[in-house]
């Protein structure tokens, strides 16, 4: 069986079930040897790290690099939600209205980000992963060095704003797409997801205790703090260009021409030329495409999974942007951060470095539990479960009124983490399961990535928004809502999803049976065929 034959969004989540014709027995279905070799014909192929099977044709380099992209991914996603209040303040000079500042950059970041996931997405399904994921590389790595020069708000920084939005925007959705096309067991994508979600918490963690300390080791050779921030992001910047290249030679070369059909549709109806090609006689408009991924939502299931997506994005930016901006605000309000005045932001930066090493550092720990757990038990009740830490960690850490990196805060920016790695993990092996065909796995991805990216536009303004006209810990009372939200709805997915397998069943029988009626009526016609043409032979 190919992949194309592998069961659509609208037939079969194999994932999940069998073709089992005891219709009872749905908790345990698909969990057997044959069910898995039936519908992934990769699953015996190739093992890595005695750990999780791959496809065939990746090999561990392609892995590794694949691991890294995920890693320098996020890591710059929150290195610049770190830096940029420090890039307002010292370089800048900005002290009216940081919070609506930093969420109106966000919500124009957004703007863009959202039409480009998709366009990422679709184009990734044509021309491969590999130079989508390189190019976001490269915007990103310029946008960074850009950002060192910046003299003003608007236009300069919103224009570097901007082109990190577009590299960002592909490097995200390819996180998510690639991961399916290289996760080769069906009962081990959680599993994949679990390492991809723990090197992508790597990144934050060296963004938050690494890379947010080095302007000030910088700053001796470079006069002071100011010139220490501008060299850091230059170095950062170049760094990623650099990562950017290296991911176009290594990178497994995956999604290149799973969707031929939209070649085809273009030759035909706006080149009006025929068709020669095998794989390119399916037409397949551009549309087509982008719209599959919005359609895939009509199963609760990948709706969970898009929704996981609105949360983890929303957590990553408002959890890494508004922490930063409400440690650097005490210490301004303490006097502190003014180069004026001789006083430095170094107390800030050491604080943010606290919160994130807790925040992230610890819930690396827990990344092989929720993947472990997403492959033993419904992925709806792990998603519960770590919606339910994150509202936990979230809310009482919003209304604290001491320093916000108090040793008293900690257990709470711990909950939060946890919540956000386990959303994150659960949502990629959710998305990346075998009810999505290959042809659109990419348009799929697109949709997963524009959901976290509008979840950042309507979070981070109103974020910003609120910490200015209301309190600084706003922005982690949005996290607590969405938090409870995934959680209740996951609980509604984990209580239909036994009916939802009922269905998927009769569904996979049926396409099973006429795939036996297509295959005994060729049997029949090519005997028919063969006998017509002896008869011929015999009457000359």
């Amino acid at each position: 069986m190919t992949k194309e034959e592998l069961p659509s969004s609208h037939e079969v989540d194999s994932t999940e079930s069998s073709t089992s014709s005891n219709h009872q027995d749905v908790e345990n279905v698909g969990n057997d040897e044959f069910s898995v070799k039936r519908y992934d014909p990769n699953a015996d192929k190739k093992r890595l790290f005695y750990i999780f099977y791959v496809r065939e044709h990746i090999n561990y380099l392609n892995f590794v690099f694949y691991l890294l992209a995920c890693l320098g991914s996020i890591m710059v996603v929150v290195y610049l939600s770190i830096v940029q209040p420090f890039v307002l303040r010292l370089i800048l000079k900005v002290t009216a209205n940081p919070g609506n500042i930093t969420g109106e950059l966000a919500l124009y970041d957004e703007i863009i980000a959202v039409p480009a996931t998709l366009f990422w997405g679709v184009l990734s399904d044509r021309i491969g992963r590999r130079p989508v994921y390189s190019f976001g590389f490269l915007f990103i790595g310029v946008a960074l060095m850009c950002y060192s020069q910046v003299k003003n708000i608007y236009p300069q920084m919103l224009l570097c704003r901007l082109l990190f939005s577009l590299g960002t925007a592909a490097s995200t959705c390819m996180m998510t797409g690639t991961l399916g096309d290289v996760a080769g067991g069906i009962h081990e994508r959680a599993r994949v997801a679990a390492i991809v979600g723990q090197f992508a918490g790597f990144g934050a963690l060296i963004a938050g205790m690494v890379l947010v300390k080095v302007p000030y080791y910088l700053s001796l050779k470079y006069g002071g703090e100011i010139g220490g921030t501008k060299a850091a992001l230059i170095i950062v910047g170049g760094s990623t260009v650099l990562l950017g290249l290296m991911l176009y030679l290594t990178m497994p070369s995956t999604g290149v021409g799973q969707a031929d059909g939209v070649t085809g549709w273009f030759k035909k109806k706006v080149l009006k030329q025929e068709v020669q090609n095998e794989a390119e006689k399916e037409l397949i408009a551009p549309w087509t495409l982008l719209m599959y991924g919005f359609k895939a939502g009509r199963d609760p299931r990948v709706a969970l999974a898009y929704m996981s997506s609105f949360v983890a994005r929303a957590d990553t930016v408002l959890f890494t942007s508004f922490m930063s901006l409400w440690v650097i605000q005490y210490y301004v309000e303490l006097g502190w951060c003014d180069p004026d005045k001789g006083t430095t932001c170094y107390p800030a930066a050491g604080g943010t470095h606290v919160l994130t090493g807790y925040g992230q550092g610890i819930s690396l720990a827990f990344a092989p539990f929720f993947g472990y757990a997403a492959e033993r038990f419904e992925k709806a009740s792990v998603l519960s479960f770590a919606g339910l830490l994150g509202a936990i960690g979230s809310l009482p850490f919003a209304f604290t009124k001491n320093n916000p990196s108090d040793k008293s805060n900690l257990v709470f920016v711990t909950l939060t983490g946890i919540g956000q790695i386990g959303v994150i993990i659960v949502g990629m092996s959710m998305v990346n399961g075998l009810n999505v065909d290959p042809k659109y796995r990419g348009s799929v991805a697109g949709v997963f990535s524009f959901c976290g990216a509008l979840s950042i536009m309507i979070t981070a303004r109103l974020g910003g928004y609120l910490f200015d006209a209301w309190m600084h810990g706003a922005p982690f009372v949005i996290m607590g809502i969405v938090h409870i939200i995934i959680c209740l709805f996951s609980i509604y997915v984990r209580i239909v999803t036994p009916r939802l397998k009922r269905e998927d069943i009769i569904r996979e029988e049926k396409r099973l049976k006429k795939l036996e009626e297509d295959r005994i009526e060729a049997a029949s016609a090519l005997k028919h065929a063969e006998a017509t043409s002896a008869g011929a032979f015999d009457a000359k």
